[in-house]
């Protein structure tokens, strides 16, 4: 059994090197990703590659972002100082998209700030779209403390890089329009009901997140390590890193767990408990609203006005 193993893996091996040397269009790795987060995944590549406005403050985050952050709003407000600001976020939870982000961003744009969200707790597992939108070499040569998707990650890439070379060889898509918005945020006017919010915060007091320091250095080892890599990159690209904290309805923390770790790259900001203890803030229980993201909003400019460096 194992000499066939064997034998399988000499068999594949040629095969994953010549899927991974020939060249894809990197377009088409956003474009096939049209069934996810609202194909937030192709605006988001126009808006770096075929968008000649820059990108001086940068917002990367999940949906928390996207419904959370008005990045039109807070330009407004900022526009003596003539830096633009654009809501990077993207569905779903996991640290080690950022880098990839970043560095797409960084191949045209020069941002001078970071906001990175977090949470009440960071996520521990890599991000559904990573192995989809990353390069071979952060995908094979991911960190496998604690990698529980290591191995999902490196069979979803190889699968991923086969659909793209079929679509770009046998049948390639009708020209995609390039999407020239300026702005990210994605969010919605709707309000919560306040059952749904109820059972939230009632789920929050008797669920809490916290783990033993034994086990949140063994868990957190793999957020950690993507977190240390941004911050990394931001510093080689004097970037300021700054951590927004966008936690969900009925949270309890002050300050998410991982501070410490955050606090060591770069200032964390804690906007007005007020802001999230309001239920007309709400879309539903992880996510702000229109109202909610235009009182966050207003915060993030007050600091912006009070500290940016134009």
């Amino acid at each position: 059994m194992k000499r066939v193993i064997f034998n399988i893996l000499i068999f594949l091996f040629p095969l994953v090197f010549v899927v991974y040397l020939l060249p894809v269009d990197r377009r088409q790795r956003y474009i096939q990703l049209k069934d996810d987060c609202s194909w937030q995944g192709i605006w988001l590549f126009d808006r770096i590659h075929h968008n000649n406005t820059a990108a001086t403050i940068v917002f990367l985050g999940s949906s928390h972002t996207l419904n959370g952050v008005l990045d039109d709003y807070i330009e407004k407000r900022i526009s003596k100082y003539g830096m633009h600001v654009v809501n990077f976020g993207y569905c779903r939870y996991g640290v080690n998209l950022y880098p990839v982000l970043l560095k797409e961003i960084l191949s045209t744009k020069k941002p001078k700030y970071l906001f990175l969200e977090v949470r009440e707790d960071e996520n521990r597992y890599s991000h559904p779209v990573f192995p989809y939108l990353a390069d071979a070499n952060d995908v094979y040569f991911a960190t496998p403390f604690f990698n529980r998707d290591i191995g999902r990650d490196y069979f979803d890439s190889f699968l991923y890089r086969l659909k793209l070379l079929k679509v770009q060889y046998f049948r390639p898509d009708s020209l995609v329009p390039f999407r020239n918005g300026n702005f990210g945020y994605m969010g919605s006017r709707d309000t919560a009901s306040q059952t749904l919010l109820e059972k939230a915060k009632k789920d929050q007091i008797k669920h809490p997140q916290n783990l033993g320091l034994p086990e949140r250095d063994f868990y957190m080892a793999f957020p950690r390590f993507y977190l240390k890599k941004l911050a990394t990159l931001c510093a080689e690209n004097n970037i300021q890193l700054l951590f927004l904290y966008i936690p969900g309805f009925g949270f309890q923390e002050n300050r998410p767990l991982e501070y410490l770790t955050y606090k060591k790259y770069g200032p964390v900001l804690i906007p007005p408990r007020n802001i999230f203890e309001d239920t007309n803030n709400w879309f539903d229980e992880s996510h702000l609203n229109r109202a909610g993201a235009e009182k966050l909003s207003e915060w993030v400019a007050d600091f912006l006005e009070k500290n940016a460096d134009p």
